[in-house]
């Protein structure tokens, strides 16, 4: 008896997820007419994943209250640590070629 109440339930929400806005918006085009177009100079700026610096894995020892600054930023606090030292790094590019 509880498996027909199981079965009448289940066909109900079938019945019910026909209605559902997700399916109709599925069903309506996109309206692309507010998207910018990305012209040449664009391109020309982007960068490839490819062509991307490959990351190494290194263990290394931090002041604990450096380590905890970056962590009350926020989820991903290792991508913004690694944003601190690539900034520093292109700003002082020149010193070091020389």
């Amino acid at each position: 008896m509880i498996e027909d109440n199981k079965l009448a339930d289940i066909q109900v929400a079938e019945d019910e997820s026909s209605k559902l806005p997700f399916i109709e918006a599925r069903e309506k085009k996109i309206d692309y007419s507010e998207t910018p177009d990305l012209g040449d100079a664009w391109f020309q700026k982007a960068k490839r994943a490819t062509h991307l610096p490959e990351k190494k894995q290194v263990s290394l020892r931090i002041d604990e209250d450096i380590l905890e600054f970056f962590k009350q930023q926020g989820s991903r606090y290792q991508t913004k640590m690694h944003a601190v030292l690539r900034a520093y790094v292109d700003g002082n590019k020149s010193i070091g070629s020389k």
